[in-house]
């Protein structure tokens, strides 16, 4: 019996982890624009232009909230409350700070983190070409994932790294089943673009991208 169960996990661990890098969709046939993918040690986040001619971010996000801004770049991420709260460097990690955060859903926040610079400079980025259309989709997606107050997202004050940085309310909650990687995933995929099956980890990302 218990030669079965450890069969029948394994089995069930590498069905996951095969699901992991299946790319689903495709790249965008008219590539006019660079968007990044960054991560750290476990997260991705978007990177994007501030502001070019299909959408200002700084029409949505209010500039003043900031107190440096020092580049023409953003990278906009979600995740689990508790998480981001409680760990904003990795020397407080916990495992039962993340334990919490995977089997007990919390409320997510987004945020957002002017670069310090370019992203193609950061080890981790993974240029994604798109037309100005796809563009033009992702800007909304993302947008939509905010919480809104008189259509502008709910700023968590006091709670950023550095001033630079903000934390604003967000839909959804973190689980196992939804973490910060499938967002990124979730999002690539409401407008069209290349993302695994699943990818509760950033690893599938990086291989869908990686060429």
């Amino acid at each position: 019996m218990l030669k079965k169960f450890v069969l029948g996990a394994f089995s069930l661990f590498l069905l996951l982890a095969s699901l992991t890098f299946i790319p689903v969709g495709s790249t965008d046939p008219n590539p006019e624009m660079a968007i990044y993918l960054i991560s750290n040690d476990i997260h991705t986040d978007f990177a994007i232009p501030v502001k070019n001619e299909v959408f200002d971010w700084e029409t949505f996000l209010d500039p003043n909230d900031y107190e440096t801004r020092p580049t023409g770049w953003i990278e906009i991420g979600w995740g689990d409350r508790q998480f981001y709260f409680e760990m904003p460097t990795w020397d407080k990690f916990t495992f039962a700070l993340a334990a919490d955060a995977l089997f007990y859903p919390d409320p997510a926040v987004i945020h957002v983190n002017y670069l310090d610079v370019h992203p193609e400079l950061y080890s981790s980025a993974q240029k994604i070409m798109i037309s100005r259309e796809t563009y033009r989709k992702l800007v909304s997606e993302l947008t939509s994932r905010f919480i809104k107050k008189d259509g502008k997202p709910i700023l968590l004050p006091g709670k950023g790294y550095s001033g630079s940085d903000n934390f604003y309310e967000a839909e959804g909650s973190y689980s196992l089943l939804r973490t910060c990687n499938y967002w990124t995933s979730e999002v690539l995929a409401a407008v069209g673009l290349k993302h695994p099956f699943w990818s509760p980890t950033k690893y599938g990302l990086q291989f869908v991208w990686s060429d």
